[in-house]
């Protein structure tokens, strides 16, 4: 079934946008880099009282993150809200999350890693697409490559409806097992992703394109990860699966390991599933649409994967 989901609007020249810290503290170096790139693309920013605060692990208190972003949320002024840098932390917060704003009024919400709780929250609950892609004191500061960074601009300034993730190439993807799927993509960073089952906050995997990756985890704790999505039911619902970057220590190993247990739990449903495909901790990443229906088509030739 096609999905339903809502599209926020693209990001025009002089739109404000919010930059908002829910997971770890930033470092404000890094995220000065991050702005000046944003503001190089013609938008406003305004950043989150609480993106400068530290508590631990954490860029200060649940209670300042989740109103710098629910502020954001409810500020028509807004068109879009960049979240700084990864960690941990929204998971904590997403049960806060004013959500019936979100569907009142979707923005651009651009992420990844630990905003996969935040994302899968929001599309379980709205229904609207967010953005897994590069963050403004990660991947933008450190300097983008010139697909990532084309990509991103493409995700955030053009409708995206008809932004292409991918089209037909087939240089770098690995085909695990050929065939064809479609469905509604979701996914994310593994761990939190695991975190999320069994939660309110996990939407429903069924006939779903599954996306996959992480960073520094070793072999037994991926394979144990992907044991409680097997246990949990979830390889017998998706329709296809996309294995990102498993980057950091030994990531050949972290990678073929991935790849083994995918390919035996997916074995009884036969589904397509592709590996090394350009999206996660390292670059190139590619911006990816959450909750967006896909298509996933592979054969001896080439490989499909876009919006359907």
């Amino acid at each position: 079934m096609r999905s339903k989901s809502t599209f926020p609007r693209s990001l025009q020249k002089g739109d404000v946008v919010g930059v908002a810290a829910v997971s770890g503290p930033v470092n404000d170096s890094d995220l000065e880099k991050g702005l000046e790139f944003i503001e190089g693309l013609g938008f406003k920013i305004e950043i989150g009282r609480s993106v400068y605060k530290q508590q631990d692990y954490l860029a200060g208190s649940d209670k300042d993150r989740i109103e710098d972003l629910n502020e954001f949320i409810l500020n028509s002024m807004i068109r879009g809200i960049f979240f700084a840098r990864g960690g941990y932390g929204s998971m904590r917060i997403i049960s806060d999350v004013n959500y019936e704003a979100i569907k009142r009024d979707p923005k651009i919400m651009i992420g990844m890693s630990d905003l996969t709780a935040l994302f899968m929250a929001t599309f379980q609950r709205c229904g609207v697409v967010t953005l897994a892609g590069p963050m403004p004191a990660g991947q933008i500061a450190a300097g983008l490559d010139s697909i990532s960074k084309d990509f991103l601009i493409q995700a955030l300034t053009q409708p995206l409806e008809h932004y292409q993730i991918l089209g037909k190439f087939s240089s770098e993807l690995k085909i695990l097992r050929k065939g064809k799927a479609s469905g509604v993509l979701l996914g994310g960073c593994l761990t939190v992703l695991v975190s999320l089952l069994g939660t309110p906050y996990c939407p429903s995997f069924s006939d779903c394109v599954l996306f996959i990756e992480d960073v520094n985890e070793p072999p037994y704790r991926i394979d144990r990860m992907l044991t409680q999505m097997k246990l949990a039911g979830v390889f017998d619902q998706v329709s296809g699966v996309v294995i990102g970057h498993f980057s950091g220590d030994d990531a050949e190993t972290a990678r073929s390991t991935v790849e083994r247990v995918v390919i035996d739990y997916t074995e009884p449903c036969s589904i397509p599933v592709i590996s090394n495909y350009p999206h996660g901790h390292i670059l190139p990443n590619i911006t990816l649409p959450v909750g967006a229906f896909v298509k996933l088509e592979t054969s001896e030739d080439e490989t499909v994967f876009c919006l359907a």
